[in-house]
């Protein structure tokens, strides 16, 4: 505050760091934040005379500082345990909608209008970007409960919760497991009572997610699913009495096909059928002889991860100095507007809109400058009823809590009340202020502008991230496809991990996907290509869990010559294709002969899959830039 000068190149040297901390992930961006957020609220303090006043000005908020840490360490340890409850209850909720949605795609109606035009089909042309959508949604929740529930399972209550996740889990692998048949079922049933049986079914499992997901919020016990249900019942009918008219080998594999997806609905039914326990006393211990670190992310700060992203073609040291010369410029800018006492407002407003991602970054300019303009109205009408102290310091207290509640839920709530806390705390300090409501909306829009203009600074498009996540899906699928497919040595604990890890693949590669769709059509790449190949590395990743499945059935037996043969063949032909130097599957790799058997039609499933994702991997690396 002495010296304009050195203020001038410090606050964007410090938008700087604050910048490289990004490069230690989704969970350093709240010291990134910090880090930045200090800086500039400190602007607003009154200028200091003396070494004096400066000194304890730091003490006071190193002060503060310290016993808010305190205060929230306490109250996270005091609120762990419902803090797994809420991210378990996400999970249930965002599969119970999973569920809904496959249901939505078993009726008649669904079936009709895929046979018309494959608009309705979770797998036709017009589909692919809906089915997209919902495994991000998944995987992404997955992931952060993963990391909450398993992390610290210390209480014999976190180890309930913990064993509810790995059960939920298997509920996961089944619903998704599901979605493989969907066409040819309704191929060969759309004019039967299967299809709409097959719909009220997944309907019910996502009614009992719900269920689950509410009790489990507000501590009671959910509704009991009934392990027979009617519409189970009519799919048993189905597939005892139903023939066509002329014997076809598509048919088979449609009564094979509807056989499997009604042991799937079944295994997921029995799952939810029992209440779960409250003192955790099942009958058997999902989390035996389980390493639970080996499912959590990593929460280290090497500092190697800093020095190696000082390179020009890293996305963070593009992100840092396109922050640094957003502040810089902004600083700029306001020694050449009329001076007015709120001018942190707007390198404040660049620091929490401008974020690596031009898609994220475009997203928070609409939440923030919307959510300002109606804070703004909202505090506007509360000011003009002259409201008491009392009043004021209950809207302080309430805009707090509802800013912090939606930072991670929803951006826009969090800036409309954090417009009216601003408003109001500044009302309450400086009465009678002039021109408040219009200094907030002017620093918003010159901030949102700076930001939007800087964005396009040093971009680092998500087309430039397409090979190295296209390669590390292809990886994780054969690695998962190894743990399943291996003839000879089948580990629990390595398909698990193996499966956590392919799992995160697509949630990355699906959020990229996302991302670069709210991009410039211009820095836009093999879209279609791209959401092709996360759907059928999804349906691949869902026929293996299915021959998981299948082999878990018969249990420890020791497999044929011959069976150990056939998985061998399947397992050579997908590394020969998923490998980084491998070629295409050939057309004429697949099994010749009937498919008489479960495993046999999976395994030519995997076989077909397997082809479609070596071509369209390929496709999408030959032409991505690096």
């Amino acid at each position: 505050m002495w010296w304009p000068s050195v203020q001038i190149v410090l606050i964007p040297l410090l938008g700087f760091f604050s910048g490289l901390i990004a490069v230690w992930g989704k969970r350093a961006l709240a010291m990134s934040f910090s880090v930045l957020f200090i800086s500039v609220i400190t602007l607003g303090a009154p200028t200091m005379h003396s070494p004096a006043q400066l000194g304890a000005a730091v003490a006071l908020f190193l002060a503060g500082a310290l016993l808010y840490s305190v205060y929230a360490l306490l109250l996270a340890h005091w609120l762990s345990r419902r803090t797994k409850e809420q991210a378990l209850a996400e999970l249930l909720a965002q599969l119970g909608q999973f569920a809904h949605w496959l249901a939505d795609h078993l009726g008649v109606h669904s079936a009709q209008e895929g046979t018309s035009g494959h608009a309705a089909r979770p797998w036709g042309p017009a589909g692919v970007g809906s089915v997209v959508a919902q495994l991000t949604a998944i995987n992404d929740t997955l992931q952060n409960t993963r990391d909450i529930v398993l992390r610290d399972v210390h209480t014999e209550a976190e180890r309930t919760l913990a064993a509810r996740l790995i059960l939920l889990l298997e509920v996961n692998e089944a619903l998704l497991a599901s979605q493989t048949d969907v066409d040819l079922i309704l191929n060969q049933f759309d004019a039967t009572p299967v299809p709409d049986a097959l719909s009220d079914w997944a309907r019910r499992i996502g009614d009992a997610l719900d269920q689950r997901a509410d009790a489990l919020l507000r501590g009671t016990q959910p509704d009991t699913l009934p392990t027979s249900l009617p519409c189970a019942e009519t799919i048993h009918q189905a597939l005892e009495t139903l023939q066509p008219s002329q014997p076809s080998a598509a048919f088979a594999q449609a009564r094979m096909a509807l056989r499997a997806s009604a042991d799937k609905f079944q295994r997921i039914t029995d799952l939810l059928a029992t209440p779960p326990r409250a003192d955790g006393a099942d009958t058997a211990d999902p989390l035996q002889g389980m390493d639970l670190q080996s499912f959590l992310s990593p929460l280290r700060y090497d500092p190697r991860a800093l020095w190696q992203s000082i390179r020009w073609e890293s996305p963070i040291l593009r992100y840092a100095i396109r922050l640094a010369l957003a502040l810089f410029a902004g600083e700029l800018l306001l020694r050449v507007l009329p001076y007015h006492p709120h001018d942190y407002w707007v390198l404040l407003t660049i620091g929490v809109i401008l974020r690596p991602n031009y898609s994220v970054t475009r997203q928070r300019i609409k939440d923030r400058v919307l959510g300002t303009l109606l804070g703004c109205a909202l505090v506007a009408a509360l000011l003009s009823t002259h409201p008491s102290l009392g009043v004021m310091t209950l809207g302080v207290f309430i805009s707090l809590a509802f800013a912090r509640t939606f930072i991670t839920l929803n951006y826009r709530f969090t800036a409309l009340f954090a417009s009216v806390n601003a408003l109001l705390l500044v009302a309450l300090l400086e009465p009678g202020s002039q021109f408040l409501i219009t200094q907030r909306l002017q620093d918003t829009l010159i901030g949102a502008a700076l930001a939007w203009g800087f964005s396009f600074v040093l971009p680092r498009w998500e087309a430039n991230d397409l090979r190295r996540q296209v390669d590390a899906l292809r990886r994780a699928t054969l690695g998962y496809a190894q743990a399943v497919l291996d003839p000879v040595h089948v580990s629990d604990l390595n398909y698990r991990r193996e499966r956590k890890r392919i799992q995160d693949a697509l949630a990355a590669v699906g959020g990229l996907h996302a991302r670069m769709l709210e991009e410039p059509r211009q820095h836009q790449r093999m879209r279609r290509e791209l959401a092709a190949f996360i759907a059928h590395s999804d349906l691949l990743s869902a026929h293996l869990a299915t021959l998981r499945v299948l082999r878990a059935q018969h249990g420890d037996r020791v497999l044929s010559v011959a069976e150990q043969a056939r998985l061998r063949r399947t397992l050579a032909l997908l590394q020969s294709g998923l490998n980084p130097n491998g070629q295409d599957l050939p057309s004429s790799a697949a099994e010749a002969g009937s498919i008489d058997t479960p495993v046999e039609r999976r395994l030519r499933e995997v076989e077909a899959e397997g082809q479609t994702i070596a071509r369209l991997s390929r496709q999408i690396l030959s032409t991505a830039p690096t």
